[in-house]
């Protein structure tokens, strides 16, 4: 597929409701997410077998949506459902936001996403049935098969809720594709408001017959956006990771450097670029989530230190709890144990990365993310 060939968005919709039946049509804030992808796509440096797939995906995460909305039309009652919290972890990319997430959802009193329910959450998950899930089993055999040193992967255990939940919006495609700037630009200034709307009401499907209801989330893309989940969910709470910016910075620059590799033409993006992007994209949505966290309060926030989580996670945590208003039984800290010594660094291999490898220097990081440097890590 060309770039001059590019589906429109009616096009899109009109597939989308032929395939599942849906008449509802569109509301503003997902035309708007569904026109703004289309063009990024169309202007990204991919391949265009690449290209060809983004639209694809474009396509069944549209039809998702209308196929979640048409469950919702038929079962009224999910939406009469309350979510407790949530309580919400984020940061940058490489900050502890994995493990901080991995080490609450060993609390039996919290509800996350699974990897395999956020991807394919008709029909809802239901108490009970889960080991033999199809789509469950399924998943267990794809993680079987991943490389875990880069970013560790439980089908089981929680997976960031944005990724899908944000797509089935057309809000999800910063990250794992090399966008224009201005995609990036409108991405941020995005209010988000209709994003947190459906996965208000995403979250009800997931804990209709699966509970409970009080639910800890995951992903670096809240950053951007406290002011939009605080008011969506006016009693959340917000736990921030913190690491050095340039062990981030590196890190994620990495990270992109493998996804880039296989869906862009040969020399249409450099390190350098990459290094440059993310730098630029995340040093940005650490400004407006410290601004936002001035203008909310600092009672709804908590913070967790990565270099303290993986010295004493127990320890850590039962810091986080108090701060929460929680209390941790002997039974989570014993299971936080034993994940930590299973999971302790360089028990999947040793992920490396220099931030010289991709044009930057530890001075302009430090530079970039000087406020907070100074606020969490001085």
């Amino acid at each position: 597929m060309s770039q001059t060939n590019a589906p429109t968005a009616d096009q899109m919709i009109a597939e989308a409701t032929e395939a599942t039946g849906w008449t509802g049509g569109v509301d503003a804030g997902l035309r708007e997410g569904l026109e703004r992808t289309l063009i990024g796509f169309a202007e990204a440096p991919l391949t265009e077998a690449a290209r060809a797939d983004a639209f694809n995906a474009m396509r069944s995460d549209l039809a998702t949506r209308f196929r979640i909305e048409q469950f919702l039309s038929d079962n009224p009652e999910i939406e009469q459902q309350t979510i407790e919290g949530p309580l919400v972890v984020t940061s940058v990319p490489r900050s502890g936001t994995t493990a901080t997430l991995a080490m609450l959802a060993l609390d039996p009193r919290f509800r996350y996403t699974r990897d395999w329910e956020i991807k394919q959450p008709l029909p809802p998950p239901v108490a009970g049935e889960e080991a033999n899930d199809p789509r469950a089993v399924a998943a267990r055999k794809r993680a079987a098969a991943m490389d875990q040193s880069i970013h560790l992967h439980d089908p089981d255990g929680p997976e960031e809720d944005m990724i899908a939940i944000a797509a089935y919006d057309m809000r999800s495609y910063h990250g794992r594709y090399p966008m224009p700037d201005k995609y990036l630009d409108a991405y941020i200034e995005d209010s988000f408001q209709s994003t947190y709307r459906f996965h208000e009401r995403v979250l009800k499907l997931l804990q209709w017959k699966r509970g409970p209801n009080h639910w800890v989330l995951k992903s670096p893309p809240h950053l951007f956006r406290f002011e939009a989940i605080v008011a969506q969910y006016p009693d959340s709470r917000i736990v921030m990771t913190h690491r050095d910016p340039v062990r981030m910075i590196g890190s994620v620059s990495s990270m992109y450097e493998q996804l880039y590799a296989s869906i862009c033409p040969p020399g249409a993006v450099d390190n350098a670029w990459i290094g440059r992007r993310c730098l630029d994209f995340w040093a940005r949505g650490m400004e407006i989530a410290l601004r936002a966290r001035d203008k909310l309060g600092e009672d709804r926030f908590a913070d967790v230190h990565n270099r303290e989580l993986v010295a004493d996670p127990v320890a850590t945590l039962e810091k986080l709890y108090d701060r929460l208003g929680y209390t941790m039984d002997d039974g989570t800290k014993d299971r936080i144990r034993d994940y930590h010594s299973r999971n302790a660094q360089g028990a999947h291999g040793e992920h490396k990365y220099t931030v010289e490898k991709y044009g930057l220097t530890e001075a302009e990081i430090n530079k970039a993310f000087a406020e907070y440097n100074e606020r969490f890590l001085s």
